[in-house]
């Protein structure tokens, strides 16, 4: 066990000897989780073990000595509480995360806000400010200046001295000699401990620790792949589909997660003059997926876990036609609907890229839904008969409108996934309970603002302005009859019966 000075670990860090590698997650910590580690130093609290290992001369790059395993939010954290600022990766994007911390030496706190009446700003001190004070003679001059009574300046400069002498942090120094197998197994264990390990985690670790040499930055530019997308999109799934891709259709090696890693390990090394390649390959078809996604009118994924399957689907193909496009959105559609991978993800993640793998269509991928969910047709008829709204009802009403190429009620521009809200045609201040105006054969969708001006119109006199064509589009019946409110659970039906018909269209 290795005992550090603060400054001493800072400049470590500061000049590239200590080094945050790129499998570790991003600075999470929250502003008050800062402030406490603050408070924690300062009172002499122990704020436990940090784990670093000892680069071997063959992986490291440029200055570094050690790779932070354990500790990393710790570390970054002091670097902000002493230089009130530190590079670092959020959103996948590597920025200044700036946080002022403020001591109050009157009530002897830790403050994130301001100081603002006059007092506090006499009294109040910077952190970041104090503790660049290298010299006693500096801190004393400040304190005269400041004017601080006798017991302020004991608690101002009893902080200084804890973070500048005093306080020391504790590291683990694993050796260089370790085998990358260990090394990775000890990541994961020191930092998921009471979670369950995902194999993502672990394939993180072992992809960036094995393709150190011939792919150095691999897993950092996935990351800064992932937060360019315009799809919301974490980059483990960047990781899941480039595994799909090297292993040509597997992403569950084994039913042990660190034995799966021992296996990727071995994939990689035999593919090592490849990956690099194979990276670009996840890129590009990744890229194609989400503007597809984004021609059908799609923002946001209801499970991202379609990526891997899609973006291994195109990759066999290396590009789809309209027609087989329309497919791959009907299984997307699908598959989201029935939550393909809501439970067992990788061993159904298997299943469909091992059908695609064989050279199976988005046929033979809904076929794969089928035989564990049963009928579609009949479920999706069973689910508009029960008529009630769900997280689903929107997604399914999406995929229905676009069959009719349904365009909004004011504007008439065509209806996107994304500029869309549910829209209750009986408006629910109207219908006589909250079943009857949330059944879907009461919703449709409509842009934010159309609904809004319809938000306070009975049916009867709002619809009489929409061009039929519109209405049909939309599956409303054009009877006047119905649309008045005493006819609301006719209208209803009827309505029901009509989206039925697009069902049977859309399962064609």
């Amino acid at each position: 066990m290795t005992e550090y000075k603060t400054p001493d670990l800072i400049f470590m860090f500061e000049s590239g000897e200590i080094v945050i590698p790129e499998f570790q997650r991003e600075f999470v910590w929250s502003n008050n989780q800062v402030r406490d580690l603050a408070e924690s130093i300062y009172r002499g609290y122990p704020i436990g073990v940090l784990t670093f290992y000892r680069v071997p001369q063959s992986l490291r790059m440029n200055n570094e000595r050690f790779w932070v395993l354990d500790g990393q939010q710790r570390l970054l954290s002091l670097v902000i509480i002493m230089k009130g600022k530190v590079e670092a990766y959020r959103g996948g994007r590597k920025e200044t995360v700036m946080i002022d911390l403020w001591f109050d030496p009157v009530n002897e706190s830790f403050e994130l806000k301001a100081p603002r009446t006059d007092e506090e700003k006499r009294k109040w001190i910077k952190l970041s400010e104090l503790l660049q004070i290298t010299r006693i003679e500096n801190l004393e001059r400040l304190l005269f200046e400041k004017g601080y009574s006798p017991e302020e300046k004991v608690r101002i400069f009893t902080l200084w001295l804890r973070f500048r002498e005093d306080y020391k942090v504790f590291v683990y120094e694993l050796p260089e000699t370790l085998d990358l197998d260990d090394l990775a197994n000890i990541f994961v264990r020191t930092n998921f401990a009471g979670t369950r390990v995902r194999g993502l985690d672990v394939y993180s670790t072992m992809i960036a620790v094995t393709s150190r040499v011939t792919s150095p930055g691999l897993i950092k530019d996935m990351r800064s792949f992932a937060a360019s997308l315009p799809i919301d999109i974490d980059y483990g799934i960047l990781i899941r589909t480039l595994v799909a891709f090297i292993t040509d259709g597997k992403v569950k090696l084994a039913s042990r997660v660190f034995d799966q890693a021992k296996k990727l390990k071995e994939v990689i090394e035999d593919k090592k003059d490849a990956l690099k390649d194979m990276v670009d390959d996840v890129r590009k078809y990744v890229q194609y997926v989400v503007e597809m996604l984004q021609r059908f009118g799609v923002t946001e994924l209801p499970t991202e876990n379609v990526i891997p399957v899609m973006a291994y689907y195109v990759y066999k193909r290396r590009a789809l036609m309209s027609k087989e496009e329309e497919g791959m959105f009907k299984w997307f559609i699908l598959a989201s609907f029935f939550g393909r991978y809501s439970s067992s993800a990788e061993t159904r993640l298997d299943e469909d890229l091992n059908t695609i793998k064989n050279g199976g269509s988005y046929i033979d991928l809904i076929k794969n839904i089928e035989q564990r969910e049963g009928n579609l047709k009949l479920r999706l008829m069973e689910y508009m008969d029960a008529g009630e709204y769900d997280k689903n009802t929107k997604l399914l009403l999406y995929a229905l409108l676009r069959i009719s190429n349904a365009r909004d009620f004011k504007t008439l521009d065509p209806l996107a996934l994304e500029n869309s809200v549910v829209h209750h045609i009986f408006q629910r201040k109207f219908a006589r309970d909250e079943k009857l105006a949330n059944d879907i054969g009461n919703l449709t969708l409509l842009t934010h603002s159309t609904n809004m001006r319809l938000s306070s119109m009975l049916p009867e006199n709002y619809l009489a302005t929409i061009p039929s064509e519109v209405l049909k589009e939309h599956y409303i019946p054009l009877e006047k009859d119905l649309w008045k409110l005493e006819n609301i659970e006719k209208f209803i039906q009827r309505r029901r019966e009509n989206l039925k018909k697009a069902i049977e269209k859309f399962l064609e």
